[in-house]
């Protein structure tokens, strides 16, 4: 392996969910210590900023195993390789965390369209991960996985669909051009197809050993 590419391997271990906790931890700050400034629409963005690094760490650090899950469902035959793997987890979720940052820094004057990313995204997470954890339960149950609860269910239970709430009564109460809604859904659009499709589409052709997963995480234990 040479030096660039070891260097990469590092980075897309463990380093990069560093960048990302430190994002959610400064959105917070500007979330708790500003929150008498910021109108509702800022409040939804940022606490989405907050709300993804916490859904990454549920799904990535503890319990983690989402990517197997994720695999799994793709129909991998090796899920610790393809279609996700430590390269295409971190330029999706660190992808995903900045660009939330930055529709929260001008959710302000984005107004229904920082809103409708919130919305989108919270209803999307929490179906894929209920869809995906009913899938686990069917394939571990005879191994003794006894609920539907896989990494990620939580946080998109208890964090990120109560914001996409939020978020539909802000809608229901002010005033937006649809353009903005349209607006917030193409870039729901762009972050799947240049965050995750793209790059599970190239990992797809290489299936690249070099930044494979090194074991299932929370699935693990149903493996043996």
């Amino acid at each position: 392996m040479n030096t660039v590419k070891k260097a990469l391997s590092v980075w897309c271990d463990k380093a990069w969910l560093a960048a990302v906790y430190a994002l959610g931890l400064a959105a917070l700050a500007v979330l708790v210590f500003n929150w008498g400034n910021l109108s509702a629409a800022e409040r939804i963005a940022w606490a989405l900023a907050v709300g993804i690094p916490m859904h990454v760490f549920e799904e990535n650090t503890w319990p983690g195993g989402f990517f197997y899950m994720n695999n799994l469902s793709f129909g991998s035959q090796e899920p610790l390789v393809y279609p996700q793997n430590r390269a295409t987890n971190m330029v999706t979720n660190l992808g995903a965390e900045i660009v939330f940052v930055l529709i929260a820094v001008r959710a302000d004057a984005l107004g229904a369209t920082a809103v409708t990313v919130a919305v989108f995204f919270g209803f999307v997470e929490l179906l894929n991960h209920t869809r995906e954890g009913i899938g686990m339960h069917r394939r571990f149950k005879d191994k003794g996985k006894r609920t539907i609860y896989a990494p990620g269910e939580a946080t998109s239970l208890l964090a990120l669909a109560p914001l996409s709430v939020f978020g539909i009564v802000w809608l229901a109460n002010n005033a937006f051009e649809w353009t903005q809604v349209l607006a917030g859904l193409g870039i729901c659009l762009g972050v799947a197809v240049l965050l995750i499709i793209v790059p599970f589409a190239f990992n797809l052709r290489v299936k690249s050993k070099t930044f494979a997963f090194k074991d299932a995480g929370y699935f693990e234990k149903y493996l043996g």
